[in-house]
């Protein structure tokens, strides 16, 4: 997170709380370098229980006003220093939520009017016939922050019981997942989710319209492979009446009813071919047809796209147009596997514990380190939808408070390694990688790719140490016998990769 961004959350969550316990009056700063005028607006001021501190320059205004504890400034345009209009520039580009009404003798429609530009609330000119309009402007820009602290209270909250779930782990992976939606959430790109099955790519899709400009506005989701073929057209895009036999009356399609908000394209590779131009000129032109009219409609909506599929060997296989998949693909996001990102498990598995005991009423409100291994050392091909799914059923079905290891059933028998995708089966290891790696060199933005080695010595490495320590059942030597290594850079992989040693069983 930016320095910047920090300062925000940091001004918003202070603000919030002095609207909560507002003390007597509002903490206001007046910015002037006339010790008179100082004077006098402080003690008109302090008289409605106001709490006042001054400033006589712009570096000190800035300061003050950095710190994050005004709800209102006075701040005069001409001072020592940078002036008035840059201390405004630089409050409104580092998102100090302090509401400032800029005061000036030199009441000029320039400085009106650029004081306005640069973020001001309010204006007001010297010198004040009548400080009860002071008094009164003062009041208003309080009421106006509460209600905005009110609203960004609303906001946070729709969020939270909107988006369907949190997005959880703090692996170096995902913070790569953050920083992506970070920079999205700004802009209204056509972003491409790619991942394998239960990743969680709706729900980055969801945190993506929720956290941008478009949160109040419809998150519509469409699954393009559970609607059949020949429906499928109309409910993205709407039909007239009597188009089609069945149609009865003009209904509107997904891209409607996402008017002006977010509409996820879930399963994008299992568009039939037939309908990817008309997609593709919703994407070019930002319009499209209903079926059966000739009128016209425009996108309003932001489009996000997700798959499962590798869309290139789609294009390859000419399943998939290559003009559309560049459409789509304007910002990619890629999901990161579970097995990838393995430190994440442990906090994931306390999550689904918590919200089995919370939604469902679970009895097991704790885990012992036995199942905590037995889940870590798991491969969860179906990722985090499967380790949900596993770890929800344990604490249902455990007999006491807490979950055994016994009480852990895996969909699919034994740990690292097992599941693995029968894709791959007869395949030859070059080929596996290859394809495996072949996303890391679309890096967002162009950037050439960095450290690919490590990374995919990284990815490799804890796997084969931790299968090669499960066929010597936890016996150290075997294991670096068995992998060319001596015990020492054996035990220090373990130390590198956090791998828990456990009695591994058939060893």
């Amino acid at each position: 997170m930016s320095t910047t961004s920090m300062g925000a959350t940091a001004s918003s969550q202070n603000y919030a709380e002095r609207v909560k316990n507002p003390g007597p009056g509002a903490a206001v700063l007046i910015a002037d370098d006339d010790p008179a005028i100082r004077l006098v607006l402080r003690h008109r001021l302090e008289a409605d229980g106001h709490r006042v501190e001054e400033a006589i320059d712009s570096a000190s205004a800035l300061t003050a006003l950095r710190t994050n504890k005004f709800d209102v400034a006075l701040l005069d345009i001409i001072m020592p220093g940078n002036g008035g209009l840059d201390v405004l520039s630089a409050a409104h580009s580092e998102t100090i939520r302090t509401l400032i009404i800029v005061i000036t003798a030199a009441s000029t429609m320039n400085n009106a009017v650029e004081a306005m530009k640069r973020g001001a609330h309010d204006y007001l000119t010297k010198p004040f016939a009548n400080l009860d309009l002071v008094a009164a402007a003062i009041k208003r820009a309080v009421e106006v922050g509460a209600q905005a602290a009110d609203l960004n209270r609303l906001k946070d909250e729709v969020n939270r019981q909107l988006v369907g779930g949190e997005i959880i782990g703090r692996s170096a992976a995902m913070q790569e997942v953050y920083k992506l939606i970070g920079r999205v959430v700004t802009n209204d790109a056509t972003v491409l989710l790619s991942g394998e099955s239960g990743t969680g790519k709706e729900l980055v899709a969801r945190a993506i319209h929720f956290k941008s400009a478009r949160w109040r506005s419809p998150f519509v989701a469409v699954n393009c492979s559970a609607i059949p073929h020949g429906l499928l057209e109309s409910e993205l895009f709407g039909h007239e009446r009597g188009s089609f036999t069945g149609a009865s009356e003009r209904r509107a399609g997904k891209f409607e009813m996402a008017d002006t908000g977010t509409i996820f394209l879930d399963e994008i590779g299992d568009l039939p071919v037939e309908l990817q131009p008309k997609l593709l000129r919703v994407l070019q032109e930002r319009e499209f047809t209903r079926v059966g009219s000739v009128e016209t409609l425009k996108v309003k909506a932001r489009v996000i796209a997700a798959t499962n599929q590798n869309l290139e060997t789609l294009v390859a296989a000419r399943k998939f147009r290559e003009d559309l998949y560049f459409r789509l693909r304007v910002i990619p996001i890629q999901m990161p596997a579970l097995r990838e990102r393995r430190d994440d498990i442990g906090e994931l598995t306390d999550y689904f514990v918590s919200k089995a005991v919370q939604e469902m009423g679970a009895r097991a409100n704790t885990i012992s380190p036995e199942a905590r291994i037995k889940l870590e050392s798991a491969e969860w091909p179906g990722n985090v939808r499967e380790l949900e799914n596993a770890v929800m059923r344990a604490a249902l079905l455990a007999p006491g408070n807490t979950i055994r290891a016994d009480d852990v059933e895996l969909s699919r028998p034994g740990g690292v390694g097992a599941g693995a995708s029968s894709a791959t089966d007869g395949a030859e290891l070059g080929d596996i990688i290859s394809t495996r790696i072949a996303g890391w060199f679309d890096s967002p933005g162009g950037e050439e790719p960095r450290d690919l080695y490590h990374r995919l010595v990284a990815e490799i490495e804890r796997p084969l140490v931790e299968l090669a320590l499960k066929r010597a059942g936890g016996n150290q030597v075997r294991a670096a016998r068995m992998l060319g290594l001596n015990r020492n850079t054996l035990r220090k992989k373990i130390t590198d990769h956090k791998i828990v040693l456990t009695k591994f069983p058939g060893g």
